[in-house]
């Protein structure tokens, strides 16, 4: 089955929730008040199948006090219903409600003519319908069928409900990938033995049983216990429809207007988005930078401040980029719709398009910036995912849910980057920009350089140090990230990595050969008995490269590194190691003084050496006794 949502729109008393019934059967108002006043008050669902399609329909509320309630009830629709009554014509409601349509991308509609039983004048019939068309000219809707119908007479309900399906375009049908669950709740209660339902209809994605998920913005988590789908329990909810939802650990009151559940991970909590700011064609009024406003999208609603990107001042029927400031954390996706409201006099301004639903805070003007919002408002899927990765480091799943795309049209995008070398995919599938690899390159660079300039006879800074240095100067947060990065530096040699130190590609120590010379007799005049590090660089000058010195001897192999205190001259260290091979051979085993005696020299200088055989896995330790390590 294929799942619809269609959505009234119209003037007060204008029979939408007498529509609603005639065509499915269910009464919309459920409220005591609504049934009093014979207004909707809060929004209403009813539902009806047809042939392939399950059809949920969203009753909206019409009178002015109402339109907050109506706003939170019109995301996700596939196609309105525009209702105008014959019996009072195009009225201030019907316009209102149009235009905050007109905002909302959708693309199909019908003009459905109520109270037909109740005129006679067909002339007049004419001048409504001629009304009905100037409101719609130039929009979305110029040009849709149109249908006279009685919802008390029956009169063509059953060609309204063909219609409906008729006009449905199965291309926009909406994306049932697990990973874009949405369901923005619109009611909540308590079940005794049950817990905590919620209801509303779910926008993107899809939702099973025993599933994990999110309530948003909180971040609890909670997990599904039981579906229900048009009073039928199911395993799973798809797009498209009314679903209700019982929650484990989550309690009623933990659940506030604008919350919405998804997957875990699957929203992101911000209070900044960028957007394509549009106002009223007929506005009477503009919206200036610096402007505060009610925002509205799907279940969330907020105040914000306007802050226009690229100009002081958005007239009417003009658009711009703009970036909304809230006063609170909501939740959205890229290509959400919204809705603007002054905050005094409270009245519809304009709305438009999310393009960035968790941006950095922008500088009026920057070109950078704006140039980015020109490629995610009207760029293909391949430059706007390439955009997405420039501003962000995130894996294939997170950049599918930010796309809005499946998993597997997200990854065909990226390997088509990746073959144009725009971009690099690590090991844990995350997607990197190249350029955001060649100025992590230059922080290296420039971090090597200064070390390099200060140090010419080192080899190089420490590793860790290095990536310390580069942690700080780049703001990264992941350390994996960083090796990774580190290691395509080093292929695409602007680094060399030795042992454990980092320098740039290309560098070549230049130490004093009468400096290197020196300590190197030295140590080779101690013999066993060897100096510490701190003996050979306090007796020299120039201790900085006094130390860069034995590291040099130490690479050219010349001396040989036993701990952090002393090094042995080459060939008295071979020497040692002849003498515990020759031991050990004869004896099976080699006590220390058995050792110390051999070479000459004292238990003091003669310990570093074996732990150093030990460490190596030359020699090893048995009991009091070494014997030679077989194995190696």
């Amino acid at each position: 089955m294929k799942n619809i949502i269609v959505g009234t729109s119209g003037h007060v008393d204008h029979g939408k929730t007498c529509l609603i019934k005639a065509v499915t059967g269910m009464d919309t108002d459920r409220l005591k008040e609504e049934k009093k006043r014979g207004i909707t008050i809060e929004n209403g669902f009813a539902d009806f199948t047809y042939g392939d399609y399950n059809i949920s329909i969203i009753d909206v509320p019409g009178h002015e006090k109402f339109v907050r309630n109506m706003l939170m009830g019109i995301g996700g629709i596939d196609l309105v219903l525009l209702v105008v009554g014959l019996d009072e014509g195009v009225m201030p409601q019907t316009v209102e409600h149009f235009r905050i349509l007109s905002m909302l991308d959708i693309k199909k509609g019908i003009i459905v003519y109520t109270k037909r039983d109740l005129i006679d004048d067909d002339m007049w019939v004419e001048m409504v319908k001629e009304d009905a068309r100037d409101l719609v000219k130039g929009t979305f809707m110029e040009g849709a069928p149109e249908i006279e119908v009685s919802s008390y007479t029956g009169l063509n309900i059953d060609r309204l409900k063909e219609m409906i399906v008729e006009n449905i375009d199965d291309s926009l049908l909406k994306n049932d990938s697990d990973d874009l669950f949405r369901l923005p709740i619109d009611r909540v209660f308590t079940i005794d033995g049950f817990g905590t339902v919620i209801t509303g209809t779910l926008t993107e994605g899809r939702v099973n049983v025993q599933d994990e998920i999110m309530l948003y913005p909180k971040m609890i988590p909670t997990k599904v216990r039981n579906i229900e789908v048009h009073n039928e329990n199911v395993k799973t909810a798809f797009a498209g429809q009314r679903t209700a939802l019982n929650l484990l650990n989550l309690k009623k009151e933990e659940i506030e207007r604008g919350s919405v559940l998804a997957t875990v991970g699957g929203l992101n909590p911000s209070m900044m988005l960028d957007v394509k700011l549009e106002v009223f064609r007929d506005s009477e009024r503009s919206i200036i930078n610096d402007s505060r406003v009610h925002f509205y999208s799907g279940a969330s609603e907020a105040v914000a401040r306007v802050v226009l990107l690229d100009r002081d001042t958005v007239g009417p029927g003009e658009s711009c980029y703009a970036q909304l400031r809230l006063e609170e954390e909501i939740v959205t996706r890229r290509n959400d719709r919204f809705i603007v409201r002054f905050l005094s006099p409270l009245i519809t301004i304009g709305g438009g398009v999310i393009l960035e639903e968790t941006p950095r805070k922008h500088k009026r003007n920057d070109e950078r910036a704006l140039d980015a919002l020109k490629v995610k408002d009207s760029g293909n899927d391949k430059d706007i995912l390439e955009v997405l990765i420039k501003e962000n480091i995130l894996d294939v799943s997170s950049l599918s849910r930010k796309m809005r795309l499946p998993k597997e049209r997200t990854e065909s995008l990226i390997n088509e980057l990746q073959n144009d070398s725009k971009i690099v995919v690590l090991k844990n599938r995350t997607a990197v920009h190249n350029e955001y690899i060649d100025i992590i390159g230059r922080i290296a660079k420039g971090i090597l350089e200064e070390y390099h300039r200060e140090n010419a006879m080192s080899f190089g800074l420490q590793k860790e140090d290095f990536k310390s240095r580069v942690l700080v100067k780049s703001g990264i947060k992941d350390k994996k990230l960083l090796d990774e990065i580190v290691s395509i530096l080093e292929e695409r040699k602007v680094i060399k990595i030795e042992e454990n130190t980092v320098s740039l590609f290309g560098f070549k120590v230049n130490i004093s050969k009468d400096l290197t010379d020196r300590i190197l007799k030295k140590y080779q005049q101690a013999k066993f008995e060897m100096p510490t590090v701190d003996d050979i660089v306090n007796a020299e000058k120039d201790k900085k490269n006094a130390r860069h010195a034995i590291d040099l001897l130490e690479r050219e192999g010349k001396l040989v590194r036993l701990n952090y205190m002393y090094y042995i001259a080459k060939e008295f260290y071979d020497t040692a190691f002849e003498a515990v091979r020759d031991i050990t051979e004869k004896n099976g085993s080699m006590a220390l003084a058995e050792f110390r005696d051999r070479i000459g020299t004292s238990r003091k200088y003669a310990i570093p050496i074996l732990e150093y055989m030990d460490e190596k896995k030359i020699t090893k330790m048995n009991g009091e006794v070494r014997v030679w390590n077989l194995n190696s």
